[in-house]
């Protein structure tokens, strides 16, 4: 028996979505990068053998779900994701985890290190994956101009172009905001010019913070700059 006074949040906060079928939950998993090792597979493979109906789904955020877990299994399968370091709860109003392409690590049309720059996001700047924020909100890095995680469709996109107008033709990034899916999409603008790294960080650092300081519940970065006025908006974040 479920009980009837289930927080459905606080379940969604450690990872467990509530599924169309009755009294069972969808465990979404995430890490780094997508990046998950050869143990952490295993464990999940497990997982999805004992607990759920057998299989694995990728989501469109880099991670890995498994359908099917009984409401009276949760606390167990939170035991088992402990012993192989496996993260979960990234759904509701909160900050998803940051996509990335492959980048320099092994594309070979790769401009920047996107990895190192989400984790510079994450462990420099304080903007940690699950935070709590009016509403979802999306960040996404590409290694190059072809946008395999579509930048323009976050509420921050970020991709490697090599700058051409200076003779030593440095590696300098695009920056877009505002981009969105849901019931209401938004494509991202593209900022003027191109940015070194730090500026970018700074940027996502200012636009997360103004997004948390100013976006009413369920209102994504699209509708607030529209709101406010995209001019008000920029003076803020590229001050």
């Amino acid at each position: 028996m479920i009980p009837d006074n289930i927080d459905y949040d606080n379940l969604k906060k450690r990872g467990f979505l509530r599924q169309r079928q009755e009294g069972f939950f969808v465990l979404r998993t995430r890490m780094s990068h997508g990046i998950f090792s050869k143990e952490q597979l295993e464990k999940l493979n497990q997982i999805a053998q004992e607990f759920g109906h057998g299989f694995v789904h990728a989501t469109t955020r880099q991670g890995l779900e498994i359908p099917f877990i009984k409401y009276q299994d949760i606390e167990q399968v939170e035991a088992e994701l402990k012993t192989a370091a496996l993260y979960t709860g990234t759904s509701g109003p909160r900050l998803r985890t940051t996509t990335s392409c492959p980048g320099t690590n092994w594309c070979k049309s790769g401009l920047v290190n996107t990895f190192a720059l989400a984790d510079r996001i994450e462990n420099e700047f304080g903007i940690k994956c699950a935070m709590d924020l009016p509403h979802k909100f999306k960040i996404s890095i590409s290694g190059c101009p072809n946008t395999c995680t579509r930048a323009q469709a976050s509420e921050i996109g970020i991709h490697g172009q090599v700058d051409t107008s200076l003779a030593d033709k440095p590696v300098r990034y695009v920056v877009y905001l505002g981009g969105c899916g849901g019931k209401t999409p938004r494509a991202a603008f593209k900022l003027e010019g191109l940015f070194t790294e730090e500026v970018v960080l700074t940027i996502i650092q200012r636009t997360v913070s103004f997004f948390k300081a100013h976006a009413k519940p369920r209102q994504r970065l699209a509708l607030l700059i529209e709101e406010i006025g995209k001019e008000k908006f920029l003076k803020e974040v590229l001050a």
